[in-house]
């Protein structure tokens, strides 16, 4: 590394991307606690002829010093030599303070190689194996866990889920930001800094903001959902669109770049198919079996629920207590455990891990489905989708919160009618957002809807595009309405001529004995047209 501190903080922070990515498939992320270097003297002996013997005693002062001072789930130590048993040792298994960590050789300046050996060691600590032959990685055979660094194999993915199911909390622990250093570029806009565009290079492109954090001469922003072109929205322009029915749009105030924040109809508000809003969302049982099962599927009736959700186990449960540990639900709570659907047509695409189950009820003759979920699903980013939505409701004047069903009053909605004046909603301040129409705070005067909260709609609440799709349609529109006005000009002209011509003409007569001769009026045939009936056909709706 000769000598350079720089140089090697920052190949250490590099390695550790190099396997933050290569851990990513597993849904595993690699978060850089600290860093120690040492550059005066080493701070345990690295003269032994094997890194195995350094590996040990590295655990020991891990154990003695590190631990005390910032406490990790893992530690790994770079040598610069080359040992003469192996490039890389680990031992132990994360999410233990005791003897576990590793240690690689760093020989040269290439540093791919020993990131891979660092995610080699590291796969061991979280319970992979060695590849055997018949393991495979994205088509091939050279591995991370074998010789290779072509990602993790299917193999290793099995290790690494059979591990977590053991118990391995700590991967269940998202760490929180590091220090961040305040300064002009890291493309944070803090303090008294009016933009930040990042690096010197960047700022090079940036149309609104300078590389000292300073906005550009006659820019107003640079960034924000109310920015638009270096100036601010216009005063009413839609920041942001409702999601669906629960939520509520914002509107720019013409005078900041910031959209206000996120609001959405008050929880307990009603929606469709007898749900309530609840936290942005409509919660329904019909919709969530919609969600997971497909269009056909309908939510099932309670004896579906007590008889799975009464068992305690990860298909039917009212809690995860624990590494395969569930709490049953009581009788009067099993309508708020796992979701149960019926009328399921086809399974659905679910993530990975992800287990669907069917429960035949032989005395009603009724099959129920669900899914399961176990603890060591959430280290791998994996949803529980099957459980059932806070703020369902479980009979009349009662919703499920918690995994409990309890009385609807606990999410104290009092938005009445009147006190909207039936001209509007309440928000989750609890503030009325009126309709087009009528003005906040009451929705009692003329006004163009909204609330306090969300920024004034203005009359116009439709956004202008500025794509070239809608420029290029008016251009094309007003060219075809300028042919068929001149066309109808055209057309109007020559009627207009040749009804002139025809009344300036007058009748020549000849002089001659007229003859009259009977004329003879013949009436064409009529043609007669009977109407066939239609032979109806019996057309039956196959079912599967």
């Amino acid at each position: 590394m000769n000598g350079n501190l720089s140089q090697v903080i920052n190949d250490a922070i590099l390695m550790t991307s190099i396997m933050d990515t290569y851990f990513q498939d597993v849904n595993m992320r690699i978060h850089l606690k600290a860093l120690e270097v040492w550059t005066h003297s080493n701070r345990i002996y690295l003269g032994y002829p094997e890194l195995s013997e350094v590996l040990g005693r590295f655990l020991l002062y891990r154990k003695s010093v590190l631990n005390k001072r910032l406490p990790a789930d893992w530690a790994h130590l770079y040598v610069h030599k080359k040992y003469s048993d192996a490039l890389a040792w680990s031992f132990g298994r994360v999410c233990s303070l005791e003897h576990v960590g590793s240690a690689s050789s760093l020989l040269d300046v290439n540093i791919l190689a020993p990131a891979t050996w660092s995610a080699h060691e590291l796969g061991h600590a979280v319970g992979m194996l060695h590849d055997e032959e018949y393991c495979q990685c994205k088509g091939r055979l050279n591995c991370i866990m074998g010789t290779g660094r072509s990602g993790f194999s299917n193999c290793s993915y099995i290790h690494f889920f059979q591990h977590v199911s053991s118990g391995a909390t700590c991967l269940n622990d998202i760490p929180g930001l590091g220090y961040v250093i305040k300064r002009c570029g890291n493309r944070i806009v803090e303090d008294d800094e009016e933009c930040d565009c990042g690096s010197t290079e960047d700022c090079r492109g940036d149309r609104c903001c300078q590389s000292n954090c300073r906005l550009k001469l006659g820019a107003n922003c640079s960034i924000g959902l109310c920015c638009h072109d270096c100036a601010f929205r216009p005063s009413g322009y839609v920041c942001r669109r409702e999601e669906n029915e629960c939520d509520l749009a914002e509107y720019c105030d013409g005078s900041s770049s910031v959209c206000p924040d996120d609001f959405y109809k008050q929880d307990g508000t009603p929606c469709k198919y007898d749900g309530r809003c609840f936290r942005k969302g409509c919660r329904s049982r019909y919709m969530q079996c919609q969600s997971i099962f497909g269009p056909d599927a309908r939510e099932a009736p309670d004896r579906c629920y007590e008889a799975v959700n009464l068992i305690g186990d990860q298909f039917g449960n009212c809690e995860i207590t624990g590494i395969r540990k569930f709490q049953k639900c009581k009788r009067e709570d099993s309508v708020c455990g796992r979701l149960q659907c019926i009328n399921v047509q086809t399974l659905p695409d679910l993530p990975d891990h992800t287990t669907v189950i069917s429960t035949y009820l032989q005395a009603e003759n009724l099959k129920c489905w669900g899914t399961g979920y176990h603890l060591s699903m959430q280290p791998l980013g994996i949803p529980d989708t099957g459980v059932i939505n806070d703020g369902t409701s479980c009979g009349v004047d009662r919703v499920c919160v918690n995994r409990t069903c309890v009385n609807s009053s606990v999410l104290q909605f009092d938005c009445l009618p009147d006190k909207c004046n039936a001209r509007g909603v309440c928000n989750n301040r609890k503030n009325c957002h009126c309709m087009y129409g009528w003005a906040a705070p009451s929705c009692e005067l003329e006004g163009f809807g909204g609330s306090v909260d969300s920024g004034p709609p203005g009359p116009i609440s439709v956004e202008v595009s500025s794509g070239p799709i809608p420029v290029v349609f008016i251009m094309v529109l007003r060219f075809v309405l300028l042919i068929l006005s001149v066309t109808f000009v055209f057309f109007w002209q020559m009627i207009g001529n040749y009804l002139k011509k025809e009344n300036t003409e007058a009748p020549k007569f000849e002089a001659h004995t007229a003859h009259n001769e009977p004329t003879t009026v013949l009436d064409e045939p009529k043609a007669n047209i009977a109407s066939k009936p239609s032979k109806a056909k019996n057309v039956k709706k196959l079912k599967k």
